[in-house]
């Protein structure tokens, strides 16, 4: 068996990779443990497998965690959501009643209802002990994804920054139709960068200890791609497949057929711009650059 991190990031925050099936290049996915004194919350508890559980209860038992405050979901997608069901029925509570759990409200739809949701608004502090957690709305991978900045008493910058699917430490992140959006995505990542904290808890992956940097790193990713989309319809209409078939001329059809949501969103993007236009009624296209 594979040995998995658990890693402590800063004062407060620990990482604790949960083995999940999520996309490749990853096989784990970030749980992370935010405590002071004897209570704590978790981030993202995103496999239902045991062995996640077991992981994730000994973190918890090393963070000194007698009390489960809360549990706060970045987005609802199932490689971050999985364990929340088992994690509310864990040692750690204590309360008699499971503890609130904690999300957006633009994520409600994927939410069951026993999970008795709390629902977060920009800009909205939870406190663990003398820790403060306030909740962002980091748009662009899901119309709902939130981030969580973890500062210390008396802090003036956050000690560490959670921003689950918003960025990683390698490669790039999944931003597709129907729900990402590159514009807010690009906005979600100027809005991270400018709150100076030394490292992000990522989604997948390792810590971000340069985050000025990589955030950087990301957006240029996506301008480039934007960049390629464009020099695509410049050779003439096209729908989404043939866009996408452009863009990537040396990928084979099982992988097409997902970049072309990621394609799409890029269109989307360029038509609120009105750099680009739908040809006809199909939502596929064709697309053509405006002249």
């Amino acid at each position: 068996m594979k040995e998995r991190a658990v890693e402590r990031l800063s004062e407060h925050v620990w990482r604790v990779e949960l083995p999940c099936d999520t996309l490749p290049p990853y096989d784990h996915v970030n749980g992370y443990v935010v405590a002071h004194g004897d209570v704590g919350v978790v981030v993202d508890p995103g496999s239902d497998r045991q062995e996640a559980d077991t992981l994730l209860a000994a973190a918890l038992a090393g963070a000194g965690v007698r009390l489960l405050k809360g549990v706060l979901l970045t987005h609802t997608h199932p490689d971050h959501v999985g364990g929340v069901p088992a994690l509310l029925r864990s040692e750690a509570v204590r309360t008699g009643s499971p503890p609130p759990v904690y999300a957006h409200a633009a994520e409600a739809g994927a939410l069951p209802e026993e999970w008795q949701t709390t629902f977060l608004a920009d800009g909205r502090v939870l406190t663990v002990g003398d820790v403060a957690i306030r909740a962002l709305h980091t748009p662009g991978h899901s119309p709902g994804h939130l981030s969580f900045t973890v500062t210390g008493q008396g802090g003036t910058l956050p000690e560490a920054v959670l921003v689950g699917d918003l960025a990683s430490a390698a490669g790039s992140v999944w931003v597709g139709l129907p729900e990402g959006d590159v514009g807010d995505y690009l906005t979600s990542l100027e809005r991270l960068a400018a709150l100076g904290s030394p490292v992000l808890g990522a989604g997948h992956g390792a810590a971000i200890a340069a985050p000025a940097r990589r955030l950087r790193e990301l957006a240029d990713h996506r301008l480039e791609r934007e960049a390629q989309v464009l020099a695509a319809l410049d050779l003439g209409a096209a729908d989404a497949a043939e866009i996408t078939r452009r863009v990537y001329p040396d990928h084979p059809e099982a992988v097409l057929a997902l970049a072309e949501k990621s394609v799409l969103a890029h269109v989307a993007k360029l038509m609120r711009e009105l750099k680009v236009v739908h040809l006809g009624s199909d939502e596929r296209g064709p697309f053509a650059v405006r002249r």
